[in-house]
């Protein structure tokens, strides 16, 4: 299984693996990137095989729909797959960040204490700073060797992806060089970065209407107007067919034209158009809470299960309001 895992996993290409292998060290995780992927390609092919011959075996037939929906099926367990390890990167860099304004205060007090700075972080490596406790002990523990203490600190942003400690630590490490005065810069680093997520809640805040407005659009706007087509469509078709020629001089001439859209056509592009726009709806979430499209895909399930119920719902009341009418 190993040896098929490799195998598989050779054939994605080189970029993706690389990327994939990058987000496993951001999740801080020991990640064998070829076994992983290669199991993930492995469910993604058995899923689309299953989804080709179970309709084959039980309909004898084959159409282009079950070919649709086998390559939906495996490009879907393999964004699972990838977004898993995203997500985890990114739950680690919201825990690294929360913690570093008391993390760099708490340095910035071993420095006035009369510390060195490499002393004044070890001593700072406490268990409730989390991945940053981590990252600060497996870094001074190599400096114990022959690496540079300034380079390893630059380099912890090649293991947390964080824009706001790699300032801190490029600052840090500028200070420490040039003799500054490295608490009171840290201490001023540390209000900085409170000042800014305090920002950023306010803007996340401000910013809930248009998420109201985006979600109820989604989930309750749409499936209802799509409901009301179809309903259309069904009351068009059934009067078309009762009407006659002679109700030509009555008004109703509309319904002498044929109708090439079908309730259930209607139904099938209602869902593929229900599963599209929670999907860039999501993005657009994402986009607007943290600045990232990819981030948004957690709320997608949501969602899409939110919309199909509204849409099933809809649906019933409708055709039965429809139907005690008629």
């Amino acid at each position: 299984m190993k040896r098929l895992y490799l195998t598989l996993a050779r054939l994605l290409p080189l970029k993706y693996r690389n990327n994939v292998k990058q987000q496993g060290i951001y999740a801080g995780q020991t990640l064998d990137v070829d076994i992983y992927l290669g199991l993930a390609t492995t469910l993604a092919l058995s899923f689309s095989a299953i989804a080709l011959l179970v309709p084959f075996a039980f309909a004898q037939s084959f159409t282009a729909m079950f070919g649709g929906i086998a390559v939906g099926i495996f490009i879907f367990i393999e964004l699972i797959a990838y977004l898993s390890v995203y997500f985890k990167a990114e739950d680690r860099t919201k825990r690294v960040e929360e913690v570093l304004p008391d993390a760099l205060q708490l340095i910035a007090a071993n420095v006035r204490a009369g510390m060195t700075p490499y002393k004044a972080m070890k001593v700072a490596a406490r268990k409730e700073f989390g991945p940053l406790s981590e990252e600060i002990n497996h870094v001074t523990s190599r400096a114990l060797g022959t690496e540079s203490f300034a380079d390893l600190l630059i380099e912890m942003s090649k293991r947390i992806r964080s824009e706001t400690l790699e300032r801190a630590m490029e600052m840090f490490t500028t200070a420490m060089r040039s003799g500054g005065k490295l608490a009171v810069l840290l201490e001023e680093l540390a209000k900085d970065i409170d000042e800014t997520r305090s920002l950023k809640k306010d803007l996340i805040t401000s910013t809930k209407t248009y998420v109201s407005f985006i979600m109820f659009t989604i989930i309750l706007g749409a499936p209802l107007l799509l409901s009301i087509s179809i309903q259309f469509i069904k009351v068009i078709t059934s009067m078309q067919s009762k009407a006659g020629v002679s109700d030509a001089g009555f008004g109703l001439s509309m319904l002498a034209g044929e109708i090439s859209i079908t309730a259930d056509f209607l139904t099938k592009l209602s869902i593929a158009m229900l599963i599209m726009t929670a999907l860039l709806a999501s993005m657009l979430l994402g986009t607007i809470r943290e600045g990232k499209p990819k981030f948004g895909f957690r709320y997608a399930p949501i969602i899409i299960v939110g919309s199909m119920i509204a849409f099933v719902v809809f649906r019933h009341f409708i055709a039965n309001f429809f139907g005690s009418m008629m």
